[in-house]
């Protein structure tokens, strides 16, 4: 049974983020997975809270270089808590 980490990550494999609705999607889910609050996320984007609020809303996306770094920053973050919870079968 797949848990949300892993959905996670198999949702971010090869996403088309020229859709503002998956980055959104990919943002909002990377955050609640990690536990990132929008002043966190802030600051580890460089941007403004308002600006990832608008991010994990759907209203804005970064230019597109951005929106593979801020979806690979939050998936490694994910799989680093997927690792660290994981347990040995």
């Amino acid at each position: 049974m797949e848990n949300e980490f892993d959905k996670y990550l198999t949702e971010s494999k090869n996403p088309d983020l020229r859709d503002k609705l998956t980055f959104s999607r990919l943002v909002s889910t990377g955050l609640e997975l990690t536990g990132m609050t929008l002043r966190e996320a802030a600051v580890t984007f460089k941007t403004a809270p308002g600006t990832v609020s608008r991010w994990e809303n759907g209203y804005c996306a970064p230019p597109m270089i951005a929106r593979e770094k801020v979806v690979s920053l939050l998936v490694a973050r994910v799989r680093r808590i997927r690792e660290r919870i994981a347990v040995p079968v």
